[in-house]
């Protein structure tokens, strides 16, 4: 059995489709359920999402000052459940199509805090590190929570539980990072926490960047 790996993620900024909605009404539950579609006489991308737990009609109220949604309306309404249907406008961000082209595939999507928590399935272990690369360059939140490995030797690790070899700057980059919320949707930005840190925003960039990297290869050791 050939081995893979499925890991999963949170990821959040301010563009990600439905976030104002999501940063609005408290509570609410919301998962994909279709992939994204397009239609020659629309110009952003169509999706199907599951709603739950909130009061609807200030989710409504919300769709309507959301402005990564375009048009929207209610295709199955339940008691405490609806499926709607949301064009979403050009200014949404999607990661999706990144997602396809590095060969990932989308297993499920769902809301979590203030963003998106995704579970991808890589066939290996350099395709989740090339997505953790675009968010980073796209200037989206990336958090992993979990990463597993199919097939012979299969294990799955968190990232809270992994033993990686860090130099003691880059423990205090990380240590700092962490401490300021940069990894969270409201924490520090990269430049609040150079400052912190006394170095350039570039600097701490390749920090993070060397820091991710470790992890990757400690987790997806062969």
């Amino acid at each position: 059995m050939t081995r893979s790996f499925i890991a999963e993620m949170t990821i959040s900024h301010a563009d990600l489709p439905l976030t104002p909605t999501i940063r609005t009404v408290d509570g609410v539950e919301i998962a994909v359920e279709s992939e994204p579609l397009t239609y020659p006489d629309q110009s952003g991308s169509i999706l199907f999402y599951s709603v739950t737990n909130c009061d609807f009609r200030a989710f409504d109220s919300a769709l309507e000052t959301d402005h990564t949604v375009d048009e929207w309306e209610v295709t199955m309404d339940f008691q405490d459940h609806r499926v709607y249907q949301i064009y979403h406008t050009q200014e949404a961000k999607f990661t999706t199509p990144e997602i396809a082209d590095l060969g990932l595939q989308v297993l499920s999507s769902w809301t979590v805090g203030r963003g998106w928590e995704l579970r991808l399935h890589a066939p290996d272990r350099e395709r989740l590190g090339d997505y953790w690369k675009f968010c980073r360059e796209e200037n989206i939140r990336f958090e992993l929570e979990k990463l597993y490995s199919t097939g012979p030797q299969a294990n799955a690790a968190s990232g809270g539980h992994a033993e990686v070899s860090l130099t003691e700057r880059q423990r205090e980059v990380a240590r700092t990072a962490t401490r300021m919320g940069y990894y969270e949707p409201e924490g520090a930005s990269a430049a609040e926490v150079a400052d912190e840190l006394d170095i350039s925003p570039s600097t701490l960039s390749t920090h993070l960047r060397r820091i991710m990297a470790k992890v990757f290869r400690q987790l997806f050791d062969d």
